[in-house]
This record gives structure tokens, sequence and C-alpha cells, in this order.
């Protein structure tokens, strides 16, 4: 679960982002510090996550 205090606009760039529609420059230059911080919120929670997870 991500911990989290941010705009709805900076989480929908960074799903943007994350799903390759837009790069990280391409987003306006006041919300870039907010999106790159969710980027790196949902990046730590994915890596948590894939760690849980046992290897074959």
């Amino acid at each position: 679960m991500l911990n989290f205090k941010f705009s709805a606009l900076a989480a929908i760039y960074a799903a943007n982002v994350l799903d390759g529609g837009r790069t990280i420059e391409e987003v306006p230059a006041y919300l870039q510090d907010d999106v790159k911080k969710v980027l790196g919120s949902a990046k730590n929670s994915t890596s948590t996550d894939s760690s849980s997870t046992p290897v074959a």
C-alpha cells in the first residue's frame, strides 16, 4: 500500500510515465518533482512486492 500525499494530477502523470505514454521531461516543470517522488514510491512498493514472490 502506498502511503503518500500528492495531487491527483501528479499521480496521473506518474502513471502515464510508468506506462510509457510520456517521459519525465514531458511532464510540466512544476509537477516534475512530485511525479519523481510518486515514481520513487511506486518503484519502492513494487520492489518490496516482487521480493516476496518465490523464485521457481
